[in-house]
């Protein structure tokens, strides 16, 4: 069933008009009569994660004091969700450029505003939300082992030896502090409104989890990302205990990218990401 069929068929919401406002690994989402934004898993692991976003988006409600997407509808079978598009545009580096410097530092301070209440609730009770940073390390580790040791050359496997005793030994990364987290905090999940903070969106990946997560895509200095300064500022208006740390972890989050395109892509069969990340690691 295409999303048309699914969303009369399912919530008895006539369909006037649909369009496709971009997808990514897990899921497509469309706005729906300009006015619902609708979100359709693309496989069985993305409606389990869909689950659990929305159940973590009702824990949410009321809490924050920027919008989040309000569930109206949703579908366990068709892995469909919907709720009222939050008005506005992603934020940009083009936007963020273009804000008076008392903007900026005002979109600064929604975002620490945002993540000190995320970073403060009581954790909730949501099955499969606990994420241990240091057992998925491990987990990738074996996995690795397993299904790329044969095909890499040694150079390759010494360098994935060494990354691995890195992280694995160091106290920084492995004694952190607990939180509930959006997790995929950067720019496209922040909406913004004539220069001003309005919501966060896409909750997929929220989780329980290392609350230096949250600022790991806010360093990142990339073409859709507004840079490391932007979130050097950040971390200071949050009163961070040891900026070293995420900075740690932010650089350690793009050196491990070929690793999470080689396991992301066997997971999801996508051979053109599971090669790129396996050329990047044996030309290394």
């Amino acid at each position: 069933m295409d999303i048309k069929e699914i969303i009369e068929g399912e919530f008895g919401l006539t369909v006037h008009n649909v369009i496709a406002l971009g997808q990514g690994l897990d899921s497509i989402a469309y706005l729906v009569n300009k006015e619902y934004v609708f979100k359709q898993s693309k496989h069985d692991e993305a409606r389990i994660s869909l689950k659990k976003e929305i159940q973590v988006l009702n824990y949410l409600k009321g809490k924050l004091t920027l919008q989040t997407p309000d569930i109206e509808y949703y579908s366990e079978e068709y892995g469909v969700c919907g709720y009222k598009e939050i008005k506005g545009d992603k934020l940009t580096p083009d936007i963020y450029n273009d804000m008076s410097d008392d903007e900026k530092d005002r979109l600064i301070q929604d975002i620490v505003l945002f993540l000190r209440e995320m970073h403060s609730m009581p954790l909730p009770d949501i099955d499969g939300l606990e994420w241990d940073v240091m057992e998925d390390y491990k987990s990738d580790y074996d996995a690795l082992r397993e299904m790329i040791y044969d095909k890499i050359p040694d150079k390759s496997k010494g360098y994935l030896d060494d990354l691995y005793q890195r992280i694995l030994n160091d106290g920084r990364i492995a004694n952190y502090v607990r939180a509930l987290c959006h997790n995929d905090l950067s720019c496209k999940h922040i909406i913004v409104q004539n220069h001003k903070a309005v919501g966060i969106i896409d909750f997929g990946d929220a989780a329980i989890t290392d609350r230096d997560k949250d600022f790991v895509y806010l360093l990142e200095d990339s073409r859709e990302e507004i840079g490391r300064e932007f979130g050097l500022k950040v971390l200071e208006c949050y009163h961070h205990p040891n900026v070293d740390i995420p900075i740690l972890k932010a650089d350690l989050n793009d050196e491990y990218y070929p690793v999470e395109q080689i396991l992301g892509g066997q997971a999801r069969k996508l051979d053109y990401m599971y090669n790129e990340g396996l050329s990047k690691i044996i030309n290394i």
